[in-house]
């Protein structure tokens, strides 16, 4: 079956989002830090980012990614 313009994008953009929820936990998780400690040293609710329901803004993924002392690119590069 093949999928609309509309449904393709759709599909990849759930996907994207999927991609970057997973890569945020697998940071948070690799540094040993709970969703407690983030949240009381940034006052980000990383449950709501790792769950994927929600669309990230670059400035919340910039800091996340200095928290985690990775780059943009670093970050992405774990995606792809």
């Amino acid at each position: 079956m093949l999928l609309t313009d509309f449904e393709y994008l759709n599909n990849s953009e759930d996907a994207f989002k999927k991609k970057v929820s997973l890569q945020i936990k697998r940071l948070r998780r690799q540094n040993q830090v709970t969703q407690e400690k983030f949240y009381s040293e940034t006052n980000i609710n990383i449950a709501r980012l790792e769950s994927g329901k929600i669309d990230v803004r670059l400035d919340t993924l910039r800091k996340v990614c200095y928290y985690f002392d990775v780059s943009l690119s670093g970050f992405f590069q774990g995606i792809y």
